[in-house]
Order: C-alpha cells, then structure tokens, then sequence
C-alpha cells in the first residue's frame, strides 16, 4: 500500500509541473474560497497521542498564511495541534496554482511525544516511530530575562543567528532560505519546563521549510537556559547555520513524500476530495 501511495504522490507531482494550464484567478473572493476549502481539509485531519490515544485539540486559526510562486503553491496555511506549551505537530497544506491542480499537506512532529494523526483520504495512518525535536543549549547566549517584552526581542537576537538553504529541483539546485522576522507561534508551559517558546520559519519566500523552536529551559525562570530545536516541513535536502557553523542536516524525504512512520510525511490529494467542515 505504501509503494502503491507513494508511486501516486509522485505521478502527481510531476504530473502538476508539468502542467500548462493558465494560473486560477487570483481575486480576492475566490482566494477566500480556496483558503475556506483548505481550512475544510485540514477539519478532516484528527490529531491524537500515540500512547493513550487521547485527542489532541487544534489551534484554531492558521499560524501562517503563504504562497510561493516560484513553485506554483498558493493559498498555504499553516496549522498546529496543541493549545498549551509546545504544539505538538504543524501542518501545512497548500495547493498547485494551476487550474486542477492537486494539494499537498505536510505534516511534522514538533513534540517529544508521539502522536498520530488520521486522514479520510487514506486508509492508512500517519504513525511516526521516533521523534525529531532534541532541544540543543544555543551557545553564547544570554540568560533569558525575567520580563516578558525582553524575552520577545531576545527570541528574536537569538533567531537572527540562524541562517539555512536547501537543495532541490530543478538540477538540485541551492536555494537560500530566509527567516520570517516574527514567530509564528509563542508558547510556554511550566508544567514541562519551558518558561517561555517561540516557532519562528525557515522559508523559501514565506512557504515553510524547517521550524526553528526556541525555548527557555531549565527548573525555573532563574535558572533556564535559551535552547534550540528544528522540525522540517519540506522534502529537500536541508542545511541550518548558527553563526555560520552548520548544525543540522537532512537527507531528501524517500521518494519525496516520506513514509508515514518518519517524523515528517507528505500526502497529496485532488482538491475535490476535500470534505466539507465539521459541524
């Protein structure tokens, strides 16, 4: 089953880049249109623990709204499971620009904890065996304030440190990433130790690459320390600096979508296959 979907996801994504048909309208009615019906899909989507299978709870409006023309996605957005402390996964789901073009979501483990999350478009789950966040001390950092405001902008110093590019096609070219200046998610949770979190975006434009989580660990606010951590949200090969000295590197996802037992996987649909939105 997992050839057979991974053969499909491939067939159509090539199938979408090579399509010539003209780009949909862009005006502002219909873009809310597109961005209700992937709000739609991402409301089929059920998020739960993998130990105790607990449902796990949405937040409800999307961390981020995004296009990249540079690769025919438009009408993205960006969506988190977990309402308190560290999201447990983010999902983007964004579509080919082109006219029936397909949609294609990615979904990431961004917990130490694994989940599970069930899609009606497949038969199957998504089942990551192992995590990925292994939260790291950034080195030559200041202790994180105990005022709040300061934090933000020591979250932001901090983020500024970071620097990522990818190769992928055409050719396996290199493409620089860029950071989003403002995290698309702040958090805390003093039941887990973090004082204080934010998830700032690796991007190629502002279509999200790889997640940069940082956080204020440690037993208390005195004593915490700022840490770093990344998930990823694309399928490239993937480089993240700090200050320059690489730190994290990730191979290609296998046959480009993943498989459904890695911390990362990518699914593709036609867009008509979206459900309508839970009552």
């Amino acid at each position: 089953m997992q050839r057979l979907l991974t053969l499909l996801a491939i067939l159509l994504f090539a199938q979408s880049l090579r399509a010539q048909e003209p780009a949909e309208t862009t005006n502002e009615k219909d873009r809310e249109a597109r961005l209700k019906q992937g709000e739609a899909h991402v409301d089929a989507l059920e998020v739960r623990l993998a130990e105790g299978g607990d449902a796990i709870a949405r937040i409800e409006r999307p961390l981020l709204v995004f296009g990249d023309l540079t690769r025919n996605n438009g009408d993205g957005t960006l969506w988190a499971w977990g309402k308190e402390g560290r999201p447990f996964a983010v999902l983007e789901t964004y579509r080919n620009t082109t006219v029936g073009g397909p949609r294609a979501s990615a979904v990431t483990l961004t917990s130490t904890a694994r989940v599970t999350l069930k899609t009606p478009f497949f038969v199957q789950e998504w089942q990551p065996a192992k995590t990925q966040i292994t939260p790291t001390a950034l080195p030559d950092a200041d202790a994180p304030d105990e005022r709040e405001s300061v934090r933000l902008r020591q979250l932001k110093q901090q983020s500024r440190r970071f620097t990522a590019h990818e190769f992928w096609d055409p050719d396996n070219s290199r493409f620089e990433l860029r950071l989003l200046v403002q995290p698309v998610h702040r958090y805390r949770d003093e039941k887990a130790k973090i004082w204080d979190g934010a998830m700032f975006v690796l991007a190629n434009g502002t279509n999200p690459e790889i997640l940069v989580l940082i956080e204020a660990l440690g037993e208390s606010l005195d004593n915490a320390r700022w840490h770093y951590s990344f998930a990823r949200l694309g399928s490239a090969e993937l480089h993240v600096e700090i200050d320059g000295r690489e730190v994290w590197k990730q191979d290609r996802t296998p046959g480009v979508v993943g498989r459904p037992t890695d911390p990362f996987w990518l699914f593709i649909t036609r867009v008509e296959a979206a459900p309508e939105p839970k009552k």
